[in-house]
């Protein structure tokens, strides 16, 4: 029984379904934006732009 217990869309490739932050390349589940042009990304907490992350669909 496979169970996906956060429901992300795992199709098993390796690639994650979450967006790669700018600066360092992790994973980013969420950017908090503290302002028009500047937000924190999380969990790596790199300062970025938060319109640079974008996930593709």
């Amino acid at each position: 029984m496979d169970s996906d217990a956060d429901g992300a869309d795992d199709d098993g490739d390796g690639v994650s379904p979450l967006p790669d932050c700018p600066r360092c390349g992790d994973p980013v589940g969420f950017v908090t934006a503290s302002g028009p042009l500047t937000g924190t990304a999380s969990p790596c907490g790199c300062s970025v732009p938060p319109e640079l992350v974008q996930r593709d669909r």
